[in-house]
């Protein structure tokens, strides 16, 4: 019992203090297309000067018309005997606001990046006018998406659904977000899922920032994005 005491004194004596910071953003995507029935979601990227960054998570809060985020990181670059490699590390924090009612809002990130986000009104009490796949991820290819070529990969929730077409709306900035909806095609389901792969093609000199957001709503009602680098 001795030993084993001495061994977890040891560890613990040589664990580092993390310290927790507001984290470099780079940017802050706001898809367009958002109504009062929507989950919102908004994208901050930023890039960590070294190693010794990471995630932590991002807090929100709404006042009025004004949406305050704030992104934080954990950092040990302070700590004595800690080895940070200069090496840049990009990252993504997906940011879930909630709902919201209709209405235009400022969003603020670290009382730094700004942009608008407009909440319109729904024209059905559904919470979506479609039903959308189950998204998997994006595969951006080779090119990294930089070509204006990705994939979306996932599947039908059940046997009554097929897919039926793909539907973009650009926020004519930085963000493409896509809709991959789905059809039903009978009553009876059954719990066969289908694969389904839909191509999706973009310009990127369409857009005026050196990286564009593909915001990929999904039938769970969170967003399945990616990055792309122009």
């Amino acid at each position: 019992m001795k030993k084993f005491i001495l061994g977890m004194s040891l560890v613990l004596s040589s664990m580092v203090n993390e310290e927790v910071i507001e984290a470099p953003v780079k940017h802050l995507f706001v898809p367009a297309g958002y109504d009062n029935n929507d989950n919102v979601e908004l994208v901050v990227t930023g890039v960590f000067p070294n190693t010794c960054y990471s995630n932590y998570k991002s807090e929100v809060k709404v006042s009025g018309d004004q949406i305050n985020i704030k992104v934080l990181a954990l950092t040990k670059e302070n700590e004595a005997n800690v080895n940070c490699e200069n090496i840049e590390v990009a990252y993504k924090e997906v940011v879930t606001v909630g709902s919201l009612q209709g209405g235009n809002y400022k969003v603020l990130v670290n009382e730094k990046k700004q942009d608008t986000l407009n909440i319109s009104e729904a024209s059905t009490n559904s919470v979506d006018d479609h039903v959308y796949a189950v998204v998997d991820y994006i595969d951006l290819g080779f090119t990294g998406g930089a070509s204006g070529d990705a994939l979306i990969v996932g599947t039908t929730p059940n046997g009554c659904f097929e897919f039926d077409k793909v539907e973009y709306l650009s926020n004519n900035k930085d963000t493409l977000s896509i809709m991959p909806i789905l059809k039903k095609v009978r009553d009876i389901c059954g719990k066969k899922r289908s694969r389904i792969y839909v191509p999706v093609k973009f310009n990127p000199a369409h857009f005026n920032n050196d990286q564009v957001l593909l915001f990929t709503r999904t039938i769970q009602g969170k967003s399945v994005n990616a990055v792309v680098e122009k």
